[in-house]
């Protein structure tokens, strides 16, 4: 998404691209959540003086295990960007409580690959529940509990803190 700041006319530049989850660069296997769509970029410029400002959302599915029961599940994400690049000579500004990224440009291209992969990679979930109610593994024979109750006898494993328990305030 390299964009010249010339093509930016006085009305904005429109753009709506879709990039498959390759765009995002290596992933590992040990990743816990990734991309499991194309990514679909609706993305506006707009110019003011030397600054310009991108707006726009970026829609994606991701795939993760549920940090329960280890199901797998997908997860829709609406991410919306918010940045003004200004020239490199420019310094950061700070208002709008920061809700707007603020980023600098070099030269008479802008290149938002970088600061796009970012913002999906941060909005990847780190922690995916199947369901609210989701209850889980059994810690005896690892079954999964959303799906048959198992005939395990629940215990309450033994800690170092069991001891806090016969102390009385």
């Amino acid at each position: 998404m390299i964009v010249n700041v010339s093509e930016i006319k006085d009305g904005g530049l429109s753009l709506s691209l879709t990039r498959g989850p390759g765009w995002l660069g290596s992933s590992s296997e040990l990743d816990i959540t990734s991309v499991s769509s194309d990514l679909e970029f609706h993305i506006d410029l707009v110019r003011t003086g030397d600054e310009v400002v991108v707006q726009g959302k970026i829609g994606f599915m991701a795939a993760s295990r549920c940090s329960r029961c280890l199901s797998d599940v997908n997860v829709e994400t609406d991410l919306k960007v918010n940045l003004i690049l200004s020239p490199s000579s420019a310094e950061k500004k700070e208002k709008s409580g920061g809700r707007v990224d603020y980023e600098t440009y070099r030269g008479k291209t802008i290149d938002l690959n970088d600061y796009m992969r970012e913002q999906v990679n941060l909005a990847l979930p780190y922690k995916v529940l199947c369901a609210d109610d989701c209850r889980g593994l059994c810690c005896g024979c690892g079954r999964n509990l959303n799906e048959q109750q198992c005939g395990c006898e629940v215990s309450v494993a033994d800690s170092s803190f069991a001891t806090l328990k016969d102390i009385r305030i």
